[in-house]
């Protein structure tokens, strides 16, 4: 059984990792030789849905980090079975970079707000069953049924947005914004 510390260094790491990899994403096109001011415009602003979706996943990676920090700040050892769950859930923040690029390239393409809803979906999951196995199966913290909620229901709208990216790419994207915006709330807007 590895030490919490260790565990928490690697996460760390690990996010601090595909944070870097989403960056080198964010690049200007060359201008062209003899370019004009409407060339730097035109170039400027191409890179505004990458700069939107890197901001979306930074946030989205952020609020996981902040959250796992806290939560391992407070255990009072590791297990083999954490490790693993955690593992999955590192394995599904390492896929964030390809659909954020995907959906930076293409943001009006049903199949890439579902592939990037996808990977959201994972990403939830795979925090929800961390925290349930940590407050539940191997009871290292006390049950909070608030969090436990939170996480189910964006573990279920990540979910659904897979679909309702075919019928409307807009609702999947209330989804991607409304879940952090739910997670920045103050504390008394969770009760």
């Amino acid at each position: 059984m590895l030490a919490k510390n260790r565990i928490e260094a690697f996460s760390d790491g690990v996010i601090a990792i595909i944070i870097t990899i989403m960056a080198f994403d964010l690049k200007l096109q060359e201008l062209p030789a003899q370019f004009t001011p409407a060339d730097v415009w035109k170039t400027m602003l191409g890179v505004v849905p990458k700069l939107l979706s890197y901001s979306l996943s930074f946030i989205v990676l952020a609020i996981m980090w902040l959250n796992h920090h806290s939560m391992f700040d407070r255990l009072p050892h590791s297990t083999s079975k954490l490790v693993w769950y955690n593992m999955f859930l590192l394995f599904a923040m390492s896929l964030i970079p390809m659909p954020t690029a995907f959906l930076a390239a293409h943001p009006t393409l049903p199949q890439a707000v579902m592939f990037y809803g996808f990977v959201l979906f994972l990403n939830s999951l795979g925090f929800y069953l961390l925290r349930r196995y940590v407050e539940v199966e191997a009871q290292l913290l006390p049950y909070n049924r608030l969090v436990q909620r939170s996480n189910l229901v964006s573990t279920l709208l990540y979910f659904s947005s897979i679909p309702l990216a075919f019928a409307s790419i807009y609702l999947p994207f209330l989804i991607f914004i409304g879940i952090p915006v739910w997670y920045f709330l103050p504390d008394r807007f969770h009760k």
